[in-house]
């Protein structure tokens, strides 16, 4: 069907899409969050001009890094996006010509990211296909309620390229490590970890 853009109906029933009361928070099969008027008025300005996704992420990055405290940022399309784009990062680093053959050619790379069984939410998509689709091999720790150090800990290998921690309202809490833990586990191993906390 047609959409008639000169029609002052709402953006809704002139699209056919039905209206949604939110009350699951942050979720990206609900269209993440809504945009506060600052960002809209910033993507309506800059939509009107040609620019450099290169040159646009840079001064992104420096604005996460700053806002944050963080050594850089990069904007996704999605929380699943940026996941997939961090188990990239931490499987090639720099090198630009494995960056170029994934997913479907790892020769060489680690591509074991360990993730607690009880943080293997879906939104949309599950966090483990995420993983998947950077060429990644998802290896999930402990029992959908009950994960333990020596699981995370026996879990990393020479494999592993990253540790995956989720933090959101659709993951299991109780009997999970904390973040801390799993962060101490992991770095005392060399292996870096992503923390998927675009629901908080």
């Amino acid at each position: 069907m047609p959409i008639n853009v000169t029609s002052n109906l709402p953006i809704r029933e002139r699209l056919g899409v039905r209206p949604i009361i939110n009350a699951s928070g942050t979720m990206t099969a609900l269209g993440a969050s809504i945009m506060v008027p600052e960002a809209i008025k910033a993507m309506a300005e800059i939509a009107t001009e040609f620019v450099e996704i290169d040159d646009l992420q840079r001064v992104a990055s420096q604005t996460i890094a700053r806002l944050t405290g963080g050594e850089a940022g990069f904007v996704a399309s999605s929380a699943a996006g940026g996941i997939t784009l961090s188990v990239a990062a931490a499987m090639t680093g720099s090198a630009l010509l494995a960056i170029e053959r994934l997913p479907l050619d790892t020769t060489g790379l680690k591509t074991e990211v360990i993730l607690q069984y009880g943080h293997n939410a879906a939104y949309g998509n599950s966090i483990d296909q995420a993983i998947r689709i950077a060429g990644g091999t998802p290896v999930l720790a402990g029992s959908v309620s009950s994960c333990q150090p020596y699981q995370v800990e026996e879990a990393i290998t020479a494999n592993t390229a990253a540790g995956l921690y989720t933090v959101a309202h659709s993951t299991i809490s109780y009997g999970m490590l904390s973040l801390p833990e799993f962060v101490a586990i992991c770095h005392a191993r060399g292996v870096p970890v992503i923390v998927d906390a675009a629901a908080e």
